[in-house]
């Protein structure tokens, strides 16, 4: 049975084989489907992030957010690794800067508020897998079962939908799941937009 550690290193070795002009046509395609379905329509609030060791980057669907003056979030990491992410604003004036792990997030202030996540129309969340149930290999720290793990307390909820992004090639037939996992509503690759029923 393949594990959760094989899949990430399979899956990670072939991200990193992609040239700089794959990685760009991939995010391209991405957003020109992302722009044009329904959940898209519906958000005003929307989280992101931005790619690192080679997952699919959201920068063009970005910049096609602030086109239609959506409102763009960023997480930002708290300075316990135990604690769930912060979502604080990014807009083309924010200034990012390389968080513990070299990521880089918006520079905020300590008080800064974070964005609530049930005030969040849209999740968009990296991985490294994914099957069509749903489930997701994340790179493994936890960060985002922890900032989710609210919404599994509730039988059911509006928003916000849940959207895991990769490269068509980051499918795999199933993944277990552990009981902090919480599945994603949509899988959007760069080919295309997967609804998960639930």
């Amino acid at each position: 049975m393949t594990t959760n550690k094989n899949i990430r290193k399979e899956i990670r070795a072939k991200r990193q084989r992609l040239s700089s002009r794959q990685q760009q046509i991939a995010a391209e395609q991405l957003a020109m489907q992302l722009v044009k379905h329904p959940s898209f329509q519906h958000s005003q609030n929307i989280a992101c992030y931005l790619a690192t060791q080679g997952e699919l980057s959201l920068m063009p669907f970005i910049q096609a957010c602030w086109q239609y003056n959506k409102n763009v979030y960023l997480p930002v990491l708290q300075p316990r690794h135990y604690h769930p992410l912060w979502f604080v604003p990014f807009t083309p004036a924010t200034i990012l800067i390389p968080n513990r792990y070299g990521i880089l997030e918006p520079m905020h202030k300590k008080n800064q508020r974070s964005k609530k996540i049930i005030a969040l129309d849209s999740i968009f969340l990296p991985l490294v897998a994914f099957d069509l149930s749903g489930n997701r290999v994340g790179m493994g720290a936890g960060y985002y079962d922890r900032t989710l793990n609210m919404l599994k307390m509730r039988q059911y909820w509006l928003k916000p939908r849940l959207i895991g992004v990769g490269y068509a090639f980051q499918q795999v037939k199933s993944i277990k799941t552990n009981v902090w996992d919480v599945p994603m509503h949509f899988i959007s690759t760069d080919k295309a937009i997967h609804s998960v029923k639930r």
